[in-house]
């Protein structure tokens, strides 16, 4: 092999070099000192911005976030909300059930209160009735003229006994078996 002939297998390796012998434009063009500030910046920007996407990828991530706690706390306190009115309605509903049965309770309890009212002024007119006759009775009692005993009746004259009598005076029976009320 010649000379020429590895040099010619060389070039026809590399692949920016032409058959023809003019460089390819390439790998090789870039390669210059013009380029490579370009290129540092180009890469330095590059950076920077794969940086601030990371960055406001995170902060979407910190507000998606956010959101979610704040939407579970409106949840919560929605759920909270809830619970108290449906505990209001429930007190409503047994304050009202409650009031309903001490209403009926002060109503049977008036009712009683009513009957033994009545009672007692059944009772009162029955004493006052029995006083008025105490008094009548008192009025006709005396000394009968034919007899020595007092508290004696003139319409019962030889019919009561000395026993009774001394009851009558004593505050005891007015007839023979009917007790005094």
């Amino acid at each position: 092999e010649t000379f020429d002939d590895l040099k010619s297998k060389t070039m026809k390796d590399q692949p920016d070099h032409k058959p023809n012998g003019e460089t390819a434009k390439g790998l090789h063009f870039l390669s210059s000192r013009c380029w490579c500030p370009v290129a540092v910046t180009l890469g330095i920007l590059c950076l920077g911005l794969l940086v601030t996407i990371i960055i406001l990828i995170m902060q979407l991530s910190q507000v998606s976030d956010l959101l979610k706690q704040q939407q579970a706390n409106l949840t919560h306190q929605e759920n909270i909300r809830e619970g108290q009115s449906l505990a209001q309605k429930q007190e409503e509903r047994t304050s009202q059930e409650l009031q309903s049965e001490l209403k009926e309770m002060i109503e049977t309890l008036a009712q009683k209160l009513e009957e033994k009212s009545k009672e007692q002024m059944e009772l009162h007119y029955q004493n006052l009735n029995l006083q008025e006759a105490l008094k009548k009775a008192a009025n006709f009692s005396g000394i009968h003229q034919a007899s020595q005993r007092p508290f004696q009746f003139p319409v019962l004259d030889r019919v009561v006994s000395e026993e009774p009598q001394l009851r009558m005076a004593l505050g005891g029976w007015f007839s023979f078996d009917v007790p005094c009320v």
